[in-house]
């Protein structure tokens, strides 16, 4: 059995597919379909909510590749990551939700790099996840290993600032606790 080196893996395309003369798909539809912006109503919205204070500092490399998003193209592609238009301050959200279910699962919400410091840096202000994961629920260090296993692996982020977090740790059953049932 052969295995591909880095070098050897192909890109993902992000080439516009084309439809036949008598598809019902418009070019676009299928540019929103393809699109990392996240547009507020139109995915699932978190049951139960819980944000906590997070204040990462993250590069300028880091906020680039955070606000190109990640659109799922096929079904192998588990997560979108999903990127909110600027609010009046400049600050913006990165929805990470599961492609399939188009639920969301976390939110980054992040704030630039003031314009005035040269050696200041954006941040990562705080976090919102699910607070009820399939009656489960776990706390914000967990959610922000998950996120930040999620963001290193799908977008390619860097956050030098933390450790490595081994795959082992993303729903690390041991900091899930059981909801009391209502």
């Amino acid at each position: 059995m052969t295995s591909l080196s880095n070098a050897d893996k192909k890109e993902p395309t992000t080439a516009f597919l084309t439809t036949d003369s008598d598809s019902d798909v418009d070019e676009e539809e299928m540019k929103k379909w393809l699109s990392t912006t996240y547009e507020r109503g139109s995915k699932k919205p978190m049951k139960e909510p819980l944000t906590a204070p997070w204040g990462l500092p993250i590069s300028d490399t880091d906020v680039e590749k955070l606000k190109v998003g990640f659109k799922s193209r096929s079904m192998d592609d588990r997560w979108d990551m999903l990127i909110e238009d600027p609010d009046e301050n400049g600050n913006i959200s990165l929805h990470i939700l599961r492609s399939w279910l188009q639920e969301e699962c976390y939110i980054l919400h992040i704030v630039p790099k003031p314009h005035n410091d040269d050696e200041g840096n954006a941040n990562i202000q705080s976090i919102t996840w699910e607070g009820n994961k399939a009656g489960l629920q776990y706390d914000a260090e967990q959610a922000k290993k998950e996120a930040v296993i999620l963001s290193r692996g799908g977008l390619h982020c860097g956050l030098e600032t933390l450790p490595h977090y081994p795959s082992s740790m993303f729903w690390d059953t041991s900091a899930y606790k059981k909801l009391d049932a209502e």
